[in-house]
């Protein structure tokens, strides 16, 4: 028995044992056959991906010559940038060597040393995609530090970029094993859809493909099972609860 239908429904609900939702296989109860190709035609996932990851959760910064490193937690969101201010300074930067402020009119933040008078440094940025690295200093970049050199400030330094800690990413990357006409700048193949992410946190993010006429060639021709891996706009694994299921419609021609 095999299955020659248009259309294929496929959800994170049915993955296997250690997948999760953002990353999962699904085994088909009765395999595609003389399958040509294939195109994304809707998709649904639920907007509750935290700001930070293992990937960018590392803030590095220096006072009065000496380094200070902290993490921000990967399970929490923010409803406003001073929310965010409010809860780093009470329970991230516990040092008191600096704290942070914000510019709600020029939307900056600024690294502020506790003890007036002292040197404030931060450090160039680098990407670096390897996750949770404490080279890249992607936390330092996310917050808005977006400098390729070392800058430091007397007491105040304001960095250049805005912060960028509410939502996790503007578009959602779905990869998958069955078919791939495509690369991005970080040649990152098999992307079968790039999904705008624009809805709140907490919202439904529901994405409906209106270019008909792409369709991606499949590896074969009999399919027999469909993995699924969402990255964010850095390529970086999205995380999302596990029973907030990612669902999405494949359109097959033959």
């Amino acid at each position: 028995m095999s299955l020659n239908a248009g259309t294929l429904y496929i959800s994170s609900y049915n993955n296997g044992d250690n997948d999760t939702s953002t990353k999962f296989t699904t085994t088909l109860q009765v395999p595609v056959i003389k399958a040509k190709r294939l195109r994304i035609l809707t998709a649904t996932l639920a907007n509750l991906m935290m700001p930070f990851s293992d990937n960018d959760k590392l803030f590095k910064y220096n006072v009065n010559a000496v380094d200070y490193t902290v993490n921000f937690p990967t399970d929490r969101k923010w409803n406003t940038v001073a929310d965010f201010v409010t809860y780093a300074n009470a329970s991230v930067l516990t040092a008191s060597t600096a704290t942070f402020t914000y510019d709600s009119d020029k939307n900056r933040l600024s690294l502020v040393a506790v003890t007036p008078g002292q040197v404030v440094k931060m450090y160039a940025w680098n990407w670096n995609a390897a996750p949770g690295s404490s080279v890249s200093l992607n936390a330092n970049y996310r917050l808005g530090f977006t400098s390729n050199k070392d800058l430091s400030a007397t007491t105040t330094l304001v960095f250049d970029g805005f912060p960028n800690v509410i939502l996790r990413t503007n578009s959602v990357y779905v990869l998958s094993n069955v078919a791939t006409d495509s690369n991005n700048d970080a040649n990152v193949a098999n992307i079968i859809a790039r999904i705008p992410v624009d809805v709140s946190w907490g919202q439904l993010i529901q994405y409906e493909n209106k270019s008909s006429e792409f369709s991606a060639p499949v590896f074969t021709e009999v399919i027999k099972s469909v993995q699924i891996t969402l990255l964010d706009e850095d390529y970086q694994p999205l995380i999302n609860p596990n029973n907030a299921y990612f669902t999405l419609t494949l359109g097959i021609e033959y």
